[in-house]
Parts: structure tokens; sequence; C-alpha cells
């Protein structure tokens, strides 16, 4: 009788903890963001800026829970002329969550002028809601193809 009860609260649990929403996929990003049992690897190298004569950084972090999953890669990029910053969460080796900016230098000034900030929810490969924080258009399938890019043994 108890391993029923157990395993009937096992199946309550799982089903209350599936990533369905947007509201859901940012709780779990909170969660990932606040976990103190993960482990992270980094790693930072030179990029070849398009002059291809000097060069900027790029730098991969990756957070992994005790099983050795990804659950969060950060990747920041500083290139004369562009830098950026990727967000992007796993659960399961699936993406759920991405956040993308890219700036790059304004020609009359110094500062450097957002082209891309973007948010994208995903379930099961596939995007339920994505927002541009600088109204322009999103696009998903970038999105999905860098966070399968930048994993630190691909480097």
């Amino acid at each position: 009788m108890k391993k029923i009860k157990y395993y009937i609260l096992l199946l309550v649990i799982s089903g209350c903890y599936s990533l369905n929403s947007v509201e859901d996929i940012d709780k779990y990003v909170s969660y990932v963001n606040n976990r103190k049992d993960t482990i992270q690897k980094s790693k930072e190298f030179e990029t070849p800026n398009s002059d291809r004569k000097t060069f900027g950084i790029t730098k991969i972090s990756e957070l992994h829970n005790q099983h050795s999953d990804i659950v969060r890669v950060i990747v920041n990029i500083d290139l004369k002329e562009l830098s950026a910053t990727y967000k992007f969460y796993y659960e399961y080796d699936n993406l759920v969550y991405s956040e993308i900016v890219e700036s790059s230098p304004d020609k009359n000034t110094s500062e450097k002028i957002k082209k891309i900030d973007d948010v994208y929810y995903f379930k099961d490969g596939e995007s339920i809601k994505s927002i541009s924080n600088i109204e322009k258009s999103t696009d998903e399938n970038r999105a999905l193809i860098l966070s399968k890019f930048y994993f630190i043994e691909n480097f």
C-alpha cells in the first residue's frame, strides 16, 4: 500500500513539473539561476574581428546539474564590430528558453546600439512565444541554431 501511495505521489509531482507555459518556463529559469548544487565550466578564447588582424574575446560558461546535464549556457562575445550575450536554458537537453542580445558600434559615437534584443520560449523544439524588446521581427530558427553551436566541447 505504501508503494502505491509513493507512485501516485511521484506521478502527481512529475505531472506538475512540466514546462508547458511561459510562466512555468520563467519559474524554471529563475530556479536554474538560483541553484547552488550545480557545476560551472568556462572557456575563454580570442576571436578574430572582421579585419582578421585584431582579436576580441568570446567567453562561454556552462552550468551542469549533478547528472552532468547542461542546464544553462551563457556566451559573451566582445568584438570590434559586435558585442553579444546569448543565454540558453535547457531541460533534459531540450532548449526551453533563450535570450539573444546583440549590439554594434554607432558610426557617429563610441556607444553601442542594440540591434537584437529577443527572448524565446520553446517546448519540444517548437517556439511557443517570442518577444523582441526593440520591436523588430524575431528569428526562432537562429536561436535554435545558436543554442546547439555554443557548447564548450565544440571549441
